[in-house]
């Protein structure tokens, strides 16, 4: 899909005033920089609700189906929305594995009853995906018999 340029600028336009009335200035706690900074429930409740905030207003999963809770619009609108979220200092969108590695997976190859299940609660931050790590034979191997709940 290719949107005209005008479009595009109208909607920068529009994602800018949104992001001047809508980011918040100082939550009264320290902001992490990336996800991997969240070490507080404050943290954690604060960024939940601000991707929910731009979920809800319609600024993320801009290409994603409007099956799944996106907008189904040319990628060009998602880049305008990041680069906004940027330049106007922006928190963070804490659940960056659900939005960038799970949720483009499943909308890849995860069935009908999978995308239904997730990819809305993936944008709306109702769920919080992550990724766990295992070692072979160094402690954390998740599959093995050692460390098997007892």
């Amino acid at each position: 899909m290719s949107e005209s340029k005008a479009a595009l600028q109208a909607f920068k336009s529009e994602v800018a005033a949104w992001m001047a009335e809508n980011v918040p200035s100082d939550p009264g706690f320290l902001l992490p920089l990336t996800f991997l900074e969240v070490g507080t429930e404050q943290q954690l409740d604060f960024l939940r609700e601000w991707q929910h905030k731009l979920w809800q207003a319609g600024f993320l999963g801009m290409h994603w189906p409007t099956e799944y809770g996106g907008q189904g619009a040319d990628s060009a609108y998602q880049f305008i929305v990041d680069k906004e979220l940027g330049r106007h200092r922006a928190p963070i969108i804490f659940n960056t594995i659900g939005l960038n590695w799970v949720g483009p997976l499943l909308l890849d190859m995860g069935t009908e009853a999978e995308k239904s299940k997730y990819i809305k609660n993936i944008l709306s931050a109702e769920e919080i995906w992550c990724q766990g790590f295992s070692e072979p034979d160094h402690g954390s191997d998740l599959g093995s018999g050692a460390n098997a709940c007892r």
